[in-house]
């Protein structure tokens, strides 16, 4: 049976964990870090299991899924409606509520940006690295015509690409996107010309995503338009 509790061991000595004595059915919302109902809610505790409609694990290297087994002792990370990661630790169990600290995720918005995505100009907008823009997309080298969103980059090592959300890492300079974005490979960075190209070749098919990096002038007037 793989380990349960995920490892938090570059918590922020100035975060503050806020306790919460949540009633079985009831949801947390964790920007505010209170009990609110579970309708809205982005962490919604029941009998056996935490439930995420953003995103939760609890073993380290998981992607994140919509639940996980409400253990005492567990130690998990959330995500919130924009992305933002939430640690979160299960420090008690009863019949009828669960209890929880819960505080924000600093330590990952803290990390040094690494090779060689520190070499892309400053996105303008917080707590964003870059946004690229899919500019071809194949599959076995035949080009495929599809609609993609802009795959956004965070400074807190996740990502967003549409509705999709994620956790990024940097293995041996290459990006590696989890999730559902797995499947593409390992992205090489031009940060010269700000092009990243993915390629992964599997049993069944070889894909290859090609992406160019937004400029900054050009996210502000898309986001004036009416």
């Amino acid at each position: 049976m793989r380990h349960l509790y995920l490892a938090l061991a570059l918590l922020p000595l100035g975060a503050q964990a806020t306790p919460l004595l949540v009633p079985l059915s009831r949801g947390v919302d964790l920007r505010s870090q209170s009990v609110t109902d579970p309708g809205g809610a982005d962490l919604v505790v029941q009998s056996r299991s935490l439930s995420a409609p953003y995103g939760i694990r609890c073993v380290a290297g998981d992607v994140y899924g919509p639940k996980a087994p409400a253990v005492s002792g567990a130690a998990c990370e959330v995500r919130d409606g924009t992305g933002a990661v939430y640690d979160v630790r299960v420090t008690s169990v009863s019949s009828v509520s669960v209890s929880l600290e819960v505080r924000p995720n600093g330590a990952l918005a803290e990390l040094s940006v690494p090779e060689p995505l520190d070499a892309l100009p400053p996105s303008g907008e917080a707590g964003v690295l870059a946004r690229f823009e899919v500019s071809s997309y194949s599959i076995d080298g035949s080009p495929v015509s599809t609609a993609f969103p802009q795959l956004v980059l965070r400074r807190d090592r996740s990502y967003l690409f549409g509705d999709r959300r994620g956790r990024w890492t940097v293995v041996s300079g290459l990006l590696l996107l989890d999730g559902e974005y797995t499947r593409w490979g390992a992205g090489a960075l031009d940060a010269g010309n700000g092009r990243l190209t993915f390629h992964s070749s599997g049993p069944r098919f070889a894909v290859s995503a090609a992406l160019v990096r937004v400029e900054p002038g050009k996210v502000l007037l898309t986001r004036a338009q009416p």
